[in-house]
């Protein structure tokens, strides 16, 4: 017994995995790559495992009769190698065995039940027995043996008949010895068909048995493995949810590390360029006034020297015109006075006459003086104006910063005199 329940529980896996197999194409079901099957068939048949299961992947389906789950071959992809394969395991033994006929001769490959016993004969299905009962192998044999006798030497003519006979009196004597065999096993089976059919019900209860007692020890395994693949998925949620987190704030805590790195950087770098660059501005600011003050002096000088030296040109011009006048007018008063008392004309009429002449006299000579300034002006300013002309233009074709500040200072200085001269004009 102790054997028998050490086996149960893989018997009990076999069970359930052939079980719903059956009628199922063997090859298309995987059933010889199932690991259960093959850890145990690669073993027993060792070389001939490749060929066998070549041969058994031909069935059309996987079988059972009673206890035994079987598959046999249809046809052979290899004649040189077997004619037929047959793999039957038994659900009451555990015993795996795999049938190979080659050249008629059947070869059989069966699992032991255990270390004591050397070698136990499967149990075939019906539809090996032909290659499995040795009455049958027997008979094969001796009619394979007769047929090449009947080859090899030929029965004379004269003989023919005889030998016809005695065989149809062979066969009348087989088949007599089968019709009362028949009947005997009529008898027999009439005799034993209670025990036959206690049998049968004591193996379906038995069946009964067993397929409750795989439900009840499967049932409990499937519960617990789909706890325990919920549990597993639960941890490995938890710890892809764990790990995520960690990486989200090491992946924030890098971010802020590296915006805080960036903004220093930035400011360290910024703040110097942001200083140079006031500081840039100032210099740039105060070479302008220094450059301005420096061009704008002269030019302001220039300009009060100007106004100056236009004022002296006004106060001498006006007073060479009016110093002769002044003076003609007093002589003409001192030879007028004496005749004021011989004279009836009024002597202030007189005087009057004369003042009039000499002050358009001063008049028209004044304008003449002040048309021959604004002349000079003029050409002062259209001189001043082409200059400017050719200044623009030299600036624009100076290849040289150098150059360039020149040319704008001699620029500015004669824009300067032009507007001093437009003011005075």
């Amino acid at each position: 017994m102790a054997p028998a329940l050490l086996l149960a529980p893989q018997s009990q896996i076999m069970w359930a995995l052939l079980k719903p197999m059956v009628g199922l194409d063997p090859k298309e079901a995987n059933l010889f790559k199932q690991p259960i099957i093959q850890s145990r068939l690669e073993p027993l048949l060792g070389s001939h495992y490749a060929g066998a299961v070549q041969l058994l992947e031909t069935a059309d389906k996987i079988q059972q009769e009673g206890p035994l789950f079987y598959v046999v071959s249809k046809y052979t992809p290899v004649p040189e190698l077997a004619e037929k394969a047959g793999f039957v395991w038994n659900s009451e033994t555990n015993q795996m065995a795999v049938l190979m006929v080659s050249g008629g001769a059947p070869q059989v490959f069966a699992e032991k039940l255990n270390a004591e016993v050397a070698a136990q004969i499967p149990v075939w299905p019906q539809e090996l027995s032909d290659y499995t009962d040795p009455a049958k192998l027997q008979q094969q044999a001796l009619n394979k043996a007769k047929q090449q006798l009947t080859d090899k030497i030929p029965v004379p003519t004269e003989v023919a008949p005889l030998v016809n006979t005695v065989t149809g009196l062979k066969d009348i004597k087989g088949q007599t010895k089968a019709l009362i065999g028949d009947k005997q096993q009529s008898l027999v089976d009439n005799a034993l068909s209670p025990l036959t059919e206690a049998k049968r019900n004591a193996e379906q209860q038995i069946q009964q048995v067993k397929d409750q007692s795989t439900s009840a020890v499967l049932d409990p395994m499937n519960d617990a493995k789909q706890q325990a693949q919920q549990q597993i998925q639960q941890v490995k949620d938890q710890s892809t949810s764990a790990v995520l987190d960690q990486m989200n704030d090491a992946k924030q805590q890098a971010q802020q590390q590296i915006q805080q790195v960036k903004d220093q950087s930035t400011s360290a770098v910024l703040d110097p360029m942001n200083d140079a660059k006031q500081q840039a501005q100032q210099q740039i600011q105060q070479v302008k006034d220094q450059s301005t003050s420096a061009v704008l002096s002269p030019v302001m000088e220039t300009k009060q020297q100007a106004q100056q030296q236009i004022q002296q040109v006004k106060d001498q011009s006006t007073s060479a015109v009016l110093d002769p006048l002044n003076d003609a007018k007093q002589q003409a008063q001192q030879q007028v006075a004496p005749a004021k008392t011989n004279i009836n004309i009024p002597l202030t009429q007189t005087t009057s006459s004369v003042e009039i002449f000499t002050e358009d006299d001063l008049a028209a000579e004044l304008a003449t003086e002040q048309q021959s300034i604004q002349a000079e002006q003029s050409q002062r300013v259209n001189a001043l104006q082409q200059q400017i002309v050719i200044a623009e233009q030299q600036l624009q074709q100076a290849s040289t910063a150098e150059d360039r500040k020149k040319i704008e200072l001699q620029l500015q200085q004669l824009k300067t005199t032009l507007d001093l001269l437009k003011a005075t004009h």
